[in-house]
């Protein structure tokens, strides 16, 4: 049986309040306090591009990412890992997931993690219009609140290039996110596989280089495991990852 609404939002928030943060309004009251809009544009051009994959960073650091949700034993296991050599990753995991697991939020953030926008139900804003896009936004921020507003990674990266969906973001207080490198670690793929990715590319996806971002799954069947060689990838080619401050 699903958890009651009410009920996970009070855990989240008295957890959030003993390190200084407040949980997201209700939707009701998120009408009484909209983000502001973000300016719309005409053209997506070069530089924006730039901006959505590398999550509008142009230093030398890889951000680590991880979409969707995961298990709690998996989700302990990663942060744990991630806390043993202070890195610092940003996880976009869903609405859904979060109310599903409504400790999940203070886990992350005590554990000097960040925590961005996937949509609530992680649907294709490819296919949504921009009233249903802004619907998706601001009912994930009903349920959570997140460390780096204003960045929102469409669910697929459907449509994160598209004016459409650029826009219906921008007027719902959000900025579009994608990635550079895609270890498609949710298919299956071995370690070893998902690692290579990271370090040399395939014919689908390039290799890590500074400034980059790559993009990981909490359900990932293989990619707790892959983690100590992706990092160690990264040193080889001495790539600095983001760091708990």
């Amino acid at each position: 049986m699903m958890p009651d609404l009410t009920f996970c939002r009070s855990i989240v928030a008295v957890a959030l309040a003993a390190i200084g943060l407040t949980i997201a309004p209700t939707p009701s009251q998120a009408a009484d306090n909209a983000m502001p809009s973000l300016p719309g544009v005409s053209i997506i051009t070069a530089a924006e591009q730039y901006n959505i994959s590398h999550l509008y960073y142009s230093g030398p650091k890889v951000r680590l990412t991880f979409d969707d949700c995961a298990t709690q034993t998996r989700l302990t296991a990663m942060v744990a890992w991630l806390t043993a050599y202070k890195i610092q990753a940003m996880f976009f995991f869903t609405g859904q997931c979060m109310l599903t697991h409504p400790t999940y939020a203070s886990q992350l953030i005590q554990a000097g993690q960040l925590l961005a926008n996937h949509s609530y139900d992680h649907g294709d804003y490819s296919r949504m219009t921009a009233g249903q896009i802004n619907d998706e936004v601001r009912r994930y921020g009903s349920v959570v609140p997140t460390t780096t507003p204003g960045l929102c990674r469409p669910p697929y990266g459907a449509g994160a290039f598209s004016l459409g969906v650029h826009n219906a973001l921008a007027h719902a207080g959000c900025r579009p996110a994608f990635w550079t490198v895609d270890t498609r670690d949710w298919d299956g793929s071995s370690a070893a596989t998902i690692i290579g990715r990271v370090a040399y590319g395939d014919a689908t996806t390039p290799r890590a280089y500074p400034g980059g971002v790559i993009l990981m799954h909490g359900t990932g069947p293989h990619t707790l495991e892959a983690l100590p060689g992706i990092r160690q990838a990264l040193i080889d080619r001495r790539y600095a990852t983001f760091h708990i401050n």
